[in-house]
């Protein structure tokens, strides 16, 4: 059998470059240890090193490293013009007089106020765009495997069954100085994902699955962080980087694989519509009524639901004794699923018959509302049976 070695995101195709990996590794923790690569400075010296050959480096993995130390120089340089900047400002401010220095402080503040608004217009453009992209490549991808095996089966090849199994080689886990690098974990082996959502799978392991509702802009990837880090999608986007818009997750608590009775997927009440902002177009039982219906799919299973109450509630306080509708995953019995549908009753807006039975799997939408001190809209969903 075929062995691949990895490290991280890098493979190597040959034992003796995975040992050449290893060392430079080695290399940095060495240096990491004897340097403070934050210092100013120091980043530029070890880039010098490197770059003079008194430090060298056999691998990609040292490559990479040469990389993020010039990444390292940038962030010197701009903290260094800054401070010159600042001193510059300082010495013309002290030039003028105070009437003078209030006027253009309110001038700068107004322009500041208008260049953050368009910086959000624009951020909320660009992740609506990526977006429409991720889903292009989505269906992009559908069709291709739809292709493909069409293609297969007229001719009669059998290739899908022959394929050889490759035995797959992992570093044993361990953290680098600086956070440089670590070796991944063994993956633990599941159902198999979605062809469509394989790829956007293999770019982040914490996308869940996809969650689209018609009349709305809620057409997004669903994400679920650990519950270490529960709350790390509240500000970070599908790439993992800092968002003010977040993304919508789902609980960590709930399972992809053995779904739970009640699986809870949060976001963020945007102003802009954005994330879950066109949940409150459900306050009006007009648009609940032309909208009951809503997808989603996991990445093992596709999914339709029907929105059957929509609710508004607020955080509880520990200790009241009051039930909890985000602490309700799994019913365990008829009696606790009850008590939830009747909480749901109690706090559902609209007025016709709440049709639920025990043994019905639940979709709960989950968002922040202003209608009081800490207050939460939530819609309660069930699967429709396929």
């Amino acid at each position: 059998m075929d062995k691949i070695y990895c490290i991280g995101k890098f493979q190597f195709e040959s034992k003796e470059k995975y040992q050449e990996a290893l060392d430079d590794i080695e290399k940095i923790k060495y240096i990491s240890k004897k340097m403070d690569i934050n210092e100013p400075g120091v980043a530029q010296r070890l880039y010098s090193l490197v770059r003079e050959g008194k430090i060298i480096f056999h691998s990609v993995i040292g490559d990479d490293y040469l990389l993020y130390l010039s990444d390292m120089m940038v962030e010197d340089y701009r903290a260094l013009s800054r401070d010159s900047f600042t001193k510059k400002i300082i010495g013309r401010l002290r030039q003028i007089s105070p009437r003078q220095v209030i006027g253009a402080i309110c001038m700068a503040g107004a322009v500041v106020c208008f260049l953050i608004f368009l910086g959000s217009e624009y951020n909320d453009r660009q992740k609506t765009k990526a977006l429409e992209k991720m889903k292009s490549e989505q269906e992009i991808s559908a069709a291709s495997d739809w292709l493909s095996a069409k293609l297969l089966d007229v001719l009669g090849t059998d290739e899908a069954k022959d394929t050889k199994k490759r035995e797959v080689v992992v570093a044993e886990s361990e953290t680098v100085d600086n956070e440089v690098y670590a070796a991944e974990p063994i993956q633990e082996i599941g159902p198999p994902v979605l062809p469509e959502y394989q790829a956007l799978y293999e770019k982040n392991s914490d996308f869940a699955g996809w969650l689209t509702i018609d009349g709305t802009e809620i057409d997004y990837p669903v994400m679920q962080a650990v519950s270490e880090s529960s709350n790390f999608y509240l500000d970070h986007d599908f790439d993992g980087k800092e968002d003010i818009n977040g993304s919508i997750f789902l609980d960590s608590r709930n399972s992809l694989k053995e779904p739970n009775d009640n699986m809870i997927i949060y976001g963020h009440n945007m102003k802009s519509g954005m994330m879950f902002g066109g949940l409150k177009e459900y306050l009006e039982p007009s648009f609940w009524k032309e909208h009951k219906k809503l997808t989603f799919n996991t990445i093992y299973d596709k999914a339709e639901y029907e929105i059957v109450a929509v609710c508004l509630s607020k955080v509880a306080k520990e200790g009241n004794g009051e039930f909890k509708y985000y602490n309700f995953i799994d019913a365990g019995n008829k009696k606790t699923f009850n008590r939830f549908v009747k909480t749901v009753k109690e706090l559902n807006i609209m007025d016709e018959k709440l049709e639920l039975s025990y043994g019905d799997k639940l979709l709960t939408l989950s968002t922040c509302n202003s209608y009081t001190e800490d207050g939460r809209l939530f819609l309660v969903a069930k699967k429709c049976k396929k």
